[in-house]
């Protein structure tokens, strides 16, 4: 055998061995993902606090089924417990004093469910690592004790509370073309007024009820109802006892939507007023003050 094919040989077996090697250590540093066997629709979170659970119904996530969640946070949520990355196994079986020492002891719980209900993902959170960037799991009511990325706590220690969403509506002044009030439900026979823009970019106008109205007083008016916010949600609606006819009505035609906002006008000395706005259909109470300005055009 000739010195080339000995070197050319050598060469290949180095670079077999450094093959190898990487190997073996990629295997040990390697981040293993664990994902549901099915997309998350409901997560069930239990904790020191409460428990409780979100709900994704559309492109809405709701808290027990009877108040809005946040959507941003909701999906901070849904994406922690959607993808697990499991740094390292700590340790097999685990005992008694073992679960104590990585935070078991007071276990935060969240299991996700799919649209059918069934479970397809659940962990327990134990503490976070000393540098608060990794936490120690348990998965699937499995015996292990895993290492994986992230601090599980931030998202899964939260109360139902620091996840409502009191926004019913939000919109740029700039989209808004149209506003109709009723006195009631939304019928013809009770259209009050008509506001409406007409124009071109270059040169807009507004009209109300057909007639034209100064726009720097209908850019203020708007400025005040662009956005609307609950004071606290109503979870049991049927026992205030209100009936079907809302005592006002307006319909907000906003960048390609309609936006029903009911007011229902129980009791005048009362500092709020029942709302429902179309965005979420949740009944909440709105500061009565708030109400007056979807008036002030007129």
């Amino acid at each position: 055998m000739n010195t080339k094919k000995i070197t050319l040989l050598s060469i290949i077996a180095v670079l077999f061995l450094i093959y190898i090697l990487q190997l073996t250590f990629d295997s040990k540093g390697k981040i293993k993902e664990v994902k549901p066997s099915s997309p998350i629709c409901k997560i069930q979170i239990e904790n020191s606090k409460e428990k409780f659970f979100i709900q994704k119904q559309n492109e809405h996530w709701t808290i027990n089924s009877t108040q809005p969640a946040n959507t941003e946070i909701a999906e901070y949520v849904l994406s922690s417990l959607d993808n697990i990355k499991i740094i390292d196994t700590v340790l097999k079986n685990p005992s008694k004093d073992d679960l104590k020492k990585y935070g078991f002891e007071n276990s935060i719980f969240a299991t996700g469910f799919s649209n059918d209900e069934k479970l397809v993902q659940k962990i327990q959170i134990g503490k976070t690592s000393s540098t608060g960037n990794q936490t120690y799991i348990k998965l699937n009511d499995k015996k292990e004790i895993f290492l994986v990325s992230g601090n599980l706590i931030i998202p899964f220690n939260m109360s139902a509370a620091e996840l409502f969403d009191f926004t019913l509506y939000s919109v740029n002044t700039s989209d808004i073309y149209k506003i109709q009030k009723y006195n009631g439900n939304v019928a013809e026979k009770n259209l009050d007024f008509t506001l409406e823009k007409i124009g071109e970019v270059a040169q807009v106008d507004w009209m109300l009820n057909g007639k034209k109205i100064d726009n720097d007083k209908v850019e203020f008016w708007l400025n005040e109802i662009a956005s609307l916010s609950a004071i606290n949600w109503i979870e049991d609606f049927d026992e205030l006892h209100i009936e079907n006819n809302s005592d006002f009505s307006f319909v907000i035609s906003a960048a390609g939507k309609e936006i029903l906002l009911q007011f229902f006008n129980t009791n005048n000395d009362s500092e709020k007023v029942i709302c429902i706005c179309s965005e979420n259909n949740f009944p909440c109470f709105v500061e009565r003050e708030k109400m007056e300005k979807y008036f002030s055009i007129e």
